[in-house]
Protein backbone atom coordinates (compact mmCIF):
# COMPACT_ATOMS: atom_id res chain seq x y z
CA UNK A 1 0.00 0.00 0.00
CA UNK A 2 2.83 2.28 0.88
CA UNK A 3 4.57 1.73 -2.44
CA UNK A 4 1.28 2.40 -4.67
CA UNK A 5 1.17 6.15 -2.40
CA UNK A 6 4.57 6.60 -3.43
CA UNK A 7 4.11 5.74 -6.70
CA UNK A 8 0.80 7.97 -6.92
CA UNK A 9 2.68 10.90 -6.19
CA UNK A 10 5.84 10.58 -8.41
CA UNK A 11 3.23 10.25 -11.31
CA UNK A 12 1.40 13.36 -10.20
CA UNK A 13 4.81 14.99 -9.69
CA UNK A 14 6.10 14.49 -13.14
CA UNK A 15 3.05 15.40 -14.43
CA UNK A 16 2.84 18.78 -12.62
CA UNK A 17 6.69 19.57 -13.07
CA UNK A 18 6.38 19.16 -16.41
CA UNK A 19 2.58 21.60 -16.64
CA UNK A 20 4.87 23.63 -14.84
CA UNK A 21 7.74 23.50 -17.62
CA UNK A 22 5.57 24.53 -20.13
CA UNK A 23 3.32 27.24 -18.84
CA UNK A 24 3.80 30.85 -19.71
CA UNK A 25 4.83 31.97 -16.14
CA UNK A 26 8.06 33.73 -15.06
CA UNK A 27 10.78 31.75 -14.68
CA UNK A 28 10.59 33.06 -10.62
CA UNK A 29 7.37 31.90 -10.13
CA UNK A 30 8.02 28.41 -12.36
CA UNK A 31 10.93 27.93 -9.18
CA UNK A 32 8.71 28.56 -6.47
CA UNK A 33 5.94 26.32 -8.07
CA UNK A 34 8.52 23.92 -9.00
CA UNK A 35 9.99 24.14 -5.40
CA UNK A 36 6.50 23.42 -3.79
CA UNK A 37 6.24 20.31 -5.49
CA UNK A 38 9.18 18.66 -4.96
CA UNK A 39 9.00 19.56 -1.42
CA UNK A 40 5.46 18.49 0.02
CA UNK A 41 5.61 15.44 -2.30
CA UNK A 42 1.89 14.50 -1.64
CA UNK A 43 0.50 17.80 -1.07
CA UNK A 44 2.36 20.25 -3.64
CA UNK A 45 1.26 18.15 -6.83
CA UNK A 46 -2.06 18.24 -5.78
CA UNK A 47 -2.19 21.93 -4.91
CA UNK A 48 -0.37 23.07 -7.89
CA UNK A 49 -2.94 21.17 -10.26
CA UNK A 50 -5.78 22.36 -8.03
CA UNK A 51 -4.93 26.33 -7.54
CA UNK A 52 -2.44 26.99 -9.92
CA UNK A 53 -2.64 25.62 -13.44
CA UNK A 54 -3.39 27.45 -16.15
CA UNK A 55 -7.12 26.82 -17.18
CA UNK A 56 -7.19 25.93 -20.83
CA UNK A 57 -9.72 28.15 -22.90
Amino acid sequence: MNTLLWTAAIILDIFAISDVLRSSRDMATKVVLLAIILIFPFIGAGLYLFAFREKSN
